[in-house]
């Protein structure tokens, strides 16, 4: 979605006015008539808007893009249909074209058969077929045979261009003639207070991945792990983020609260669950009924009586966390923390964060880096302070909104949950107001396609599994039409999983291009997570 007002752009600076039509086919009102498509020159549109025409069950129902014959379909950023049994992956072979093109800067990801999707879309005789593939292909190279590695690299030979920045012409001069992109790695440290923080919370996390690797069952508890990982890892960016409500989306439907809450065994009346609801859909924060106060971190009893946690541990005559049940306050019934539930509410976080605020290590550096940016723009008068902080949890893009605000860095923020007019709106404000210094955006958000060489600046704040993923980020700055020298700084805090994420994502380089075995792989997985753990 994104790339839509991109590539529309970029047609409209390369191509005379006039010489061809074009055609955004998106948005509830898009056409469905194929003859009105059909007499635009170039159609724009997205994988979900293909997904959303196709029926792989009835094909006589296909409308729309489907209803045309294609002079020619270009799939931008083509692995997107790399899963073969997806949707999008179907949609996209369905088509009818006279010509075919996969654009991608990955176009393995993950595994060798992200490459079939490929040439299936692009109906390569005889590789489309999946049997062909799988016994000549696939199965070999899972097996350890080199020469199943070595047949696809006779198959795409004649089929790929491929261009990167180091790429000459046949005098050998360079194809793409780009400023110098340095990047350079920042290694922060943690506070005292951080330090214990992480320290307790790393310990915890290894007593759970020690009993996995006892019992030896690592990978079937694969995503729990990932889970204690994603907290040692955010706890390195900012331990507020560790304390973020991700046990609150369970109840953000606030009929399934209802529900939950009619059937409390001691069943409050209906009236009263009503008004609690109700009071928790117009946001209002409420009071707690033990300090009098306004609700901080409110919880829910199995009995709808709303109360401060803090409070109500304390009325279990303890402050401590580690007290596993105690009686109501209010009505007096037995109650357990496991039947606690964290009350919704619009602030992602059981703290208030903007009156609590403390700078992390890492913000602190970041910060550090902006103002002299800012300072030198202010020196300079020079346009090319601008920069883009990119981060993979939208919830520490909220975080860094307090201090950019504190310190009137003025900023912009793009990220999923932005409409397309909203997208172009961003990068618009952001390429054209001088007074705009920060784009803080998410790393899943730009990582594809768009162009953001009006930044010549970008801090990368956290390390990503995939280091394809990272890479493609960055060079939305560092592309054609960036004039400047690009400086590329990656935060690792030392001492923590991050520096220890450095060193897998090498290993993960190696899988990409096709040197590790299925095998390899899964032993290499186990040992990572070791590693990680170490």
């Amino acid at each position: 979605m994104t790339l839509l007002g991109q590539w529309k752009a970029e047609i409209e600076t390369h191509v005379k006015p006039g010489a061809v039509t074009l055609y955004t086919h998106y948005g509830q009102s898009r056409a469905k008539d194929g003859t009105f498509l059909a007499q635009s020159d170039i159609v724009l549109t997205t994988y979900g808007v293909l997904a959303s025409e196709f029926s792989a069950e009835d094909a006589a129902e296909n409308g729309g893009l489907y209803s045309v014959h294609w002079f020619r379909v270009v799939l931008d950023e083509a692995h997107v249909i790399k899963s073969t049994k997806s949707q999008i992956s179907l949609a996209a072979s369905a088509l009818s074209a006279d010509r075919r093109w996969c654009l991608s800067g990955t176009p393995i990801q993950n595994k060798l058969e992200d490459i079939y999707s490929l040439l299936r879309f692009l109906r390569i005789e005889p590789w489309k077929n999946w049997g062909l593939w799988n016994k000549l292909i696939q199965k070999p190279y899972e097996e350890g045979d080199e020469r199943g590695l070595q047949l696809v690299q006779s198959i795409l030979k004649p089929i790929m261009l491929r261009r990167t920045k180091s790429s000459t012409d046949k005098e050998g001069r360079p194809i793409l003639d780009l400023p110098p992109a340095n990047t350079e790695v920042i290694y922060c440290v943690l506070s005292e207070a951080e330090k214990d923080f992480y320290e307790a919370l790393f310990h915890r996390s290894k007593v759970k991945f020690d009993q996995f690797v006892e019992q030896g069952k690592v990978l079937h508890n694969y995503a729990s792990i990932l889970e204690l990982l994603l907290r040692l890892r955010q706890c390195c960016d900012h331990p507020f983020l560790v304390l973020s409500r991700g046990d609150t989306q369970e109840y953000s439907d606030l009929n399934k609260l209802t529900k939950r809450l009619l059937k409390g065994e001691e069943g409050a009346s209906k009236a009263y669950i009503k008004e609690v609801v109700e009071d928790l859909e117009k946001g209002e924060r409420g009071e707690c009924p033990i300090c009098l106060e306004a609700l901080e971190d409110a919880v829910l009893t199995p009995c709808s009586h709303r109360m401060c946690r803090e409070c109500l541990f304390s009325s279990w005559r303890t402050g401590s966390s580690s007290v596993s049940a105690g009686l109501c306050p209010i009505c007096r019934n037995t109650i357990s923390k496991q039947e606690l539930i964290t009350a919704p509410t619009s602030n992602r976080f059981r703290i208030d964060v903007e009156s609590n605020w403390v700078e992390s290590s890492k913000v602190s550096f970041l910060l550090k880096e902006l103002e002299l940016l800012r300072d030198s723009k202010l020196q300079s008068g020079d346009n090319g302070a601008k920069t883009i902080v990119f981060s993979q949890w939208t919830a520490f893009l909220d975080l860094l909104e307090i201090p950019l605000s504190r310190r009137n860095i003025a900023y912009v923020r793009l990220d999923g949950t932005l409409n397309q007019n909203q997208r172009e709106r961003v990068i618009k404000e952001f390429r054209e107001d001088r007074n705009i210094l920060v784009l803080l955006m998410s790393l899943k958000a730009g990582g594809v396609g768009i162009n953001l060489t009006a930044a010549s600046n970008a801090f990368l704040m956290d390390p990503w599994w995939n280091p394809a993923v990272e890479e493609q980020a960055l060079m939305r700055i560092h592309r054609i039409g960036q004039t400047k020298s690009v400086s590329i700084k990656r935060f690792i805090v030392k001492g923590t999983v991050e520096e220890r994420m450095e060193a897998i994502q090498a290993r993960k380089q190696r899988m990409i291009c096709g040197a590790l075995t299925d095998q390899e792989v899964r032993t290499a997985r186990i040992q990572e997570l070791k590693m990680l753990f170490s």
